[in-house]
């Protein structure tokens, strides 16, 4: 836990307890359309609960306050109204929404749920917004005011409608992918070889979420992804691959070398491939001067151990620089592009397989996204 005061220039934070100061922060009242919240509503009092338990932090309930904020915070000597927004799950996707919201608004505002995503408070977190939510994660920046609480607890899995894995996901790269073309249930059920019901189910969840609009009704209805960047944010979030891992080591001078032999190979043999991870980004946009291991999804019907044996690579237990992968079907092989003369995954999926690689990923998949996506 971090709380900190604000001073002049950079705001310094100071780990609690301290026998400096005393923080004293009152939400006065909490009015939505000029019909009172009930506060004492299960993730509400969630949210309440976990305010309370922080040290010397006083939170109580009263009128309804008439300045056109939902509460009112006092710190000291100040006094900051924000706006309030009670939601039962905020995804990422939810999260820039509100952070639209917010930015129309001249009051700081506050978003307490009873689930949020780590993602969505990340985003929430860079627009400047507050966030509280029932697993006791809280980030507060106002004027005179800094509260960080990052909890250890996880949370329970949640039912999403359609959420955005396996084939749903190939649904959502192909709208990344053609941004401004309006879509048929059943042409974008065709492009992703999907059927029907699954498309119009996705389409349907992300018209609710706000990323599509929506043109016409009936059988000439169409959409079109109108929020990109939420739509790319949902997805690495919801997606959730379970590949089977084969470590190998192929002897090379050089990580060109390494990737020319590997792709090479893997065309002479037949199999269907697509490089990705950081080996990938690094053609497109570098990021790593050294790329210890190389990443390639095969095809599904590929034995991977007979594959690297004709590519001499042998699998390893420890200190590998391939990796063969293989998901059940053949999805993350959808929409492959040939660069420089490899099958490489499209950047969409590029960008989602970076972020999981522990060594430097988040960082690497924000480079990529900013140099080679731009949203």
């Amino acid at each position: 836990m971090t709380i900190g005061r604000e001073g002049s220039g950079s705001v310094p934070c100071l780990h609690y307890p301290s026998p400096f100061f005393t923080i004293y922060a009152i939400f006065i009242a909490v009015v939505k359309k000029n019909q009172k919240v009930n506060i004492g509503a299960e993730f509400e009092a969630d949210a309440i609960r976990v305010l309370r338990s922080i040290p010397e932090l006083n939170v109580v309930t009263a009128r309804a306050w008439d300045s056109g904020s939902d509460a009112f915070v006092q710190y000291g000597d100040t006094e900051t109204p924000v706006a309030i927004e009670f939601k039962t799950r905020v995804s990422s996707a939810t999260a820039h929404l509100l952070v639209h919201q917010a930015r129309r608004l001249k009051i700081p505002m506050v978003v307490i749920a009873a689930t949020m995503t780590s993602k969505a408070r990340e985003i929430l977190a860079e627009a400047g917004v507050g966030s509280v939510d029932g697993l006791g994660n809280v980030r507060l920046e106002l004027p005179g005011l800094i509260i960080r609480i990052t909890s250890t607890k996880r949370a329970h899995p949640s039912a999403v409608p359609t959420r955005l894995s396996g084939k749903s996901g190939l649904i959502a790269q192909a709208m990344l992918l053609d941004i401004d073309r309006y879509w048929h249930v059943s042409d974008l059920a065709e492009r992703c070889a999907v059927s029907a019901g699954l498309a119009h189910r996705v389409l349907r969840r992300l018209e609710g979420e706000g990323i599509v609009e929506a043109l016409r009704s009936g059988p000439n209805k169409t959409r079109r992804l109108s929020n990109p960047p939420a739509l790319l944010d949902l997805w690495a979030e919801e997606n959730r691959d379970r590949p089977l891992r084969q470590p190998s080591f192929l002897l090379a001078q050089t990580n060109d070398h390494l990737i020319s032999s590997l792709c090479d190979g893997l065309e002479t043999a037949g199999v269907d491939y697509a490089l990705t991870g950081s080996a990938a980004a690094a053609r497109i946009a570098p990021f790593l001067t050294d790329v210890p291991i190389a990443e390639v999804w095969l095809a599904s019907t590929a034995d991977a151990r007979d594959v690297g044996a004709e590519l001499g690579a042998a699998p390893v237990g420890a200190g590998p620089n391939v990796v063969f992968l293989q998901e059940r079907d053949d999805g993350p092989l959808a929409f492959r592009t040939r660069e420089n003369g490899v099958w490489m995954v499209n950047v969409f999926r590029l960008y989602v397989d970076v972020r999981r690689d522990p060594r430097r990923g988040r960082e690497q998949g924000d480079h990529l996204r900013r140099e080679a996506i731009r949203f």
